[in-house]
């Protein structure tokens, strides 16, 4: 098996791994919190971080053109990788914690990708995109997560 075919199967299980995640996610405040979609992803956003590496990711391999990649790079970083510094590290935030691992190990599949093949065009395009992109959204996020959280908390509370 040579480097190339490795490193495939590498962002195929990375990827996989953070489908499962995902799933994970979409069971738990769906289903058991009884969250409506859009409340899942605003107050679970690394789901949403999820979504668009999911979506860039298969973008990238349908057309081969890596700043797909870089796009997702962003919302990947700060809200998987950041989540390891700013959630606590407790038993009530264990999954959270292995799925920002997961994003994390993706973030540093995604650089080391176009970083090896010196791609430097796409990532700052990429960044760029994802800042112009992705800026907005995080701030409707925060606020609605903000006036929303005592009704959240209750929520969580209330499981049985």
């Amino acid at each position: 098996m040579n480097f190339n075919n490795k490193n495939q199967i590498t962002g195929y299980l990375l990827a996989g791994v953070m489908l499962l995640a995902l799933l994970n996610s979409a069971y738990f405040f769906l289903s058991i919190v009884k969250l409506g979609f859009f409340e899942w992803l605003a107050f679970n956003a690394c789901s949403l971080s999820i979504i668009v590496y999911l979506v860039c990711f298969i973008c990238f391999k349908i057309t081969k053109k890596d700043l797909f990649l870089a796009v997702a790079l962003l919302p990947q970083y700060f809200y998987g990788t950041m989540g390891l510094f700013v959630m606590p590290w407790n038993e009530a935030n264990m999954f959270a914690q292995v799925t920002h691992i997961i994003i994390t190990l993706n973030v540093l599949w995604i650089l080391f990708v176009l970083l090896k093949n010196s791609k430097f065009e796409s990532i700052g395009k990429g960044l760029l995109i994802g800042i112009l992109l992705f800026v907005p959204v995080f701030a409707v996020i925060q606020s609605y997560t903000q006036l929303h959280m005592d009704t959240f908390m209750q929520m969580l509370q209330n499981i049985k």
